[in-house]
């Protein structure tokens, strides 16, 4: 593997990840401000995955077949515009449409960053190399919250979209100085054609069902979590904004301490990656149903922790078999139908949950979200059962 060239988009993801994770604690009570009701809150959540559900298997495919160095400068030049077009808006409407120009924005760079690493990872490695950088992302997210919070707390409203639109600028020079333009790669199964006909063998293959299943399920109770727990916690504990930050934060933080290990873990155990998906993925999703539960900020802290590092199991295995099957089909397809599997769930998740607690409570809906969930690890679990784990001849 080309070291440099790892952690040169391992640090450019880690800032720019940091970026996006420092207006979550805000988000929400941004909308709120502006009168949005729960369904609004969840579509402008939504909004952000639905330009991803749609665009980023294009974009893989696209990124297989051209330089994904332009493609990755492009989402961040991007990124930097609408960090700033936040502060002027002004009505929930508004926030909707730059939700969606930002979520286009963002399948040119984290699902591209992530092919640029499958193409780059050694045979037998897929699970430590492929979760040593998705520690990046959780590293970035982690401290991306409690910024947020802490900037709003101390500079106002505004001041964590400037920070999202700065340290979208430092990614912009890392990309640009760090990592090399290197040529399109090829899949394993040769040259397939451009656009939706060039998706077809990815999605018709059983094992990215199972990877496709887990990630969906579990977009939809992680972003409906993102979307209402600042309400849940302000309502039920009288949480500051900071304090909204640091349990956000967990979860990433979590992640990030114990993904590469969790990497090791499932390449030296391939043939319990079934297992290690269905469990982690159970009894994460519990978690969250106790979350609905809980009356304190620690008891949030502790559960959100808990998600966390159960979640890093599961998530641990379906990296690895994407990262095997997209040596068939293409590392920027099959990251784009990982990315756009999560992004289903990312949008249906907080407008479902935002009905329900239109219509009912808030906790009820971290109750059905869980469910959701726990019906997602079994289904990807028995997906891949049917193939052997996913496993593939290497």
């Amino acid at each position: 593997m080309k070291s440099s060239v790892f952690t040169s988009l391992f640090i450019s993801t880690v800032v720019v990840m940091l970026g996006i994770g420092v207006i979550a604690p805000i988000l929400p009570l941004y909308a709120h401000g502006m009168g949005a009701s729960g369904v609004q809150i969840g579509a402008i959540f939504s909004g952000f995955a639905l330009s991803r559900l749609f665009l980023a298997p294009l974009v893989g495919r696209f990124a297989d077949q051209h330089r994904k160095k332009r493609i990755l400068m492009a989402g961040l030049a991007l990124f930097i515009a609408i960090s700033l077009a936040y502060v002027s808006a002004d009505s929930p409407t508004l926030l909707l449409l730059i939700r969606l120009v930002q979520g286009g924005a963002s399948v040119l760079v984290t699902p591209v960053a992530q092919s640029y690493v499958g193409d780059i990872t050694p045979v037998g490695q897929e699970g430590r190399i492929g979760n040593l950088y998705f520690m990046s992302m959780f590293m970035g997210m982690a401290g991306g919250p409690y910024l947020g919070g802490w900037l709003c707390d101390h500079y106002g409203m505004a001041a964590p979209f400037y920070a999202m639109s700065v340290l979208s600028f430092l990614a912009l020079l890392l990309i640009l100085f760090l990592v090399p333009d290197a040529p399109a790669t090829a899949p394993r199964s040769g040259k397939s054609p451009s656009g939706f006909k060039g998706l077809l063998p990815i999605f018709r293959d059983r094992p990215m069902w199972g990877v496709m299943t887990y990630f969906a399920t579990r977009g939809f109770y992680r972003w409906g979590f993102n979307s209402f727990f600042p309400m849940l916690a302000v309502k039920v504990s009288g949480a500051s904004v900071t304090g909204v930050g640091v349990v956000l934060s967990s979860y990433m933080l979590a992640g990030s301490l114990v993904q590469y290990p969790c990497g090791l873990l499932v390449d030296r155990f391939p043939r319990h990656r079934v297992a290690f998906v269905l469990w982690g993925g159970v009894l994460a999703a519990l978690s969250m149903c106790a979350i609905a539960y809980c009356r304190t900020m620690v008891m949030f802290f502790l559960l959100s922790l808990a998600m966390g590092l159960l979640s890093s199991v599961s998530r641990a295995a379906c990296i690895a078999i994407q990262t095997e099957r997209g040596r068939i089909h293409g590392m920027g397809a099959a990251a784009g139908a990982f990315t756009s599997s999560m992004s289903l769930g990312q949008v249906a998740g907080p407008l479902a949950l935002g009905l329900i607690v239109d219509w009912s409570a808030i906790p009820t809906a971290f109750i059905v979200a869980g469910l959701i969930g726990l019906a997602g690890a079994l289904a990807a679990a028995y997906l891949l059962r049917q193939n052997g784990g996913g496993q593939t001849a290497s």
